[in-house]
């Protein structure tokens, strides 16, 4: 019996353990689909990826991911572009030897 109760333990530790991985590999987009409703969930999933490298850009961020949503709401931009310039500006911002001034130059565009 006490075989059996560890085994049960075991078992429901372990799917516990199984759920929660599949839950931290979905993308923002996989758990909210709006862009809008994203946005919290954007700003975390960046200062997560990098906390050392990205915590200095993180207010510049913050506010062209809110310009985005900005537009969205304005109905200028729809939910699937706004995806799009997203995943652009992500890309880009890899890419950008001056990070800083990247995301300014992208937040005095869209705003």
């Amino acid at each position: 019996m006490r075989k059996f109760i560890v085994f049960l333990f075991l078992v429901f530790f372990l799917n516990g353990c199984a759920t929660g991985n599949k839950f931290g590999q979905q993308t923002c987009k996989e758990i909210h689909g709006q862009f809008t409703k994203a946005v919290k969930c954007l700003e975390l999933k960046f200062v997560n990826l990098n906390p050392k490298k990205n915590e200095q850009y993180k207010d510049t961020y913050s506010l062209t991911l809110k310009t985005l949503a900005n537009q969205v709401y304005e109905n200028k931009i729809n939910n699937t572009q706004a995806w799009l310039l997203y995943d652009d500006i992500i890309e880009d911002f890899e890419d950008a030897k001056d990070k800083q001034k990247f995301l300014i130059n992208t937040l005095s565009k869209y705003n």
